[in-house]
């Protein structure tokens, strides 16, 4: 089991998971957090854990910020620099794992990287999956075949062909919860989705990515 690593201010010690270590009165320590979200299930966890409010001008240990707020964190341009007693709960470039077409375009680039490299993590064998010949990866065989819409198009259709009684699942690159999945398992209604959307597929035209 890892060690969990502590952190001390003064005569306090808190570890990196936010338990204050068993300390006498004296060295007892606060958290101080900030949050940009009106959530009582995260305010009401911190302040169980006897964690002090702030503001984010404020001095801080932990930050639950919006995307907005870590990029400004984050940015170059801002000159902030987190110190070691302060943490937060994104990191830089997010987005690059917690979006689902990037994390595809991600996992891509690995697997071909890996590839180019002559690692054994991207060995294939031959697969005959729903009567369909074709190479799979033995380890990294984790994704199921996406596509993002409508760049990916063709691709898709190339592949709708090969098992046409298949089920796919579309959803909205950018969004979360749900929102905005539904099922297909006929091109027609693709189209007819596409038809009734505000902007029909078509690569000229800016849309909101589906995969």
């Amino acid at each position: 089991m890892a060690q969990e690593q502590q952190i001390r201010k003064g005569n306090t010690i808190v570890n990196t998971y936010g338990r204050v270590n068993n300390l006498t009165n004296h060295e007892r320590f606060r958290v101080s957090f900030c949050t940009d979200l009106d959530k009582s299930v995260l305010v009401n966890n911190f302040e169980k854990r006897g964690w002090s409010q702030v503001g984010s001008d404020d001095d801080w240990n932990f930050y639950w910020a919006c995307v907005q707020s870590c990029r400004g964190i984050f940015s170059v341009d801002s000159g902030y620099r987190m110190n070691d007693n302060q943490m937060i709960n994104h990191f830089p470039n997010h987005y690059e794992l917690s979006r689902k077409d990037l994390l595809v375009k991600n996992i891509k680039r690995y697997r071909k990287d890996l590839e180019r490299d002559g690692n054994g993590l991207a060995e294939k064998a031959e697969s005959n999956w729903s009567n369909s010949a074709s190479t799979r990866y033995l380890h990294l065989d984790f994704v199921p075949i996406t596509f993002v819409l409508p760049a990916d198009y063709n691709m898709f259709v190339e592949e709708y062909r090969k098992n046409p009684q298949s089920t796919w699942i579309m959803k909205p690159c950018g969004k979360s919860q749900g929102a905005g999945i539904f099922l297909i398992n006929k091109l027609s209604k693709l189209k007819r989705w596409s038809r009734e959307a505000k902007n029909a597929f078509h690569p000229q035209i800016a849309k909101e990515s589906y995969c």
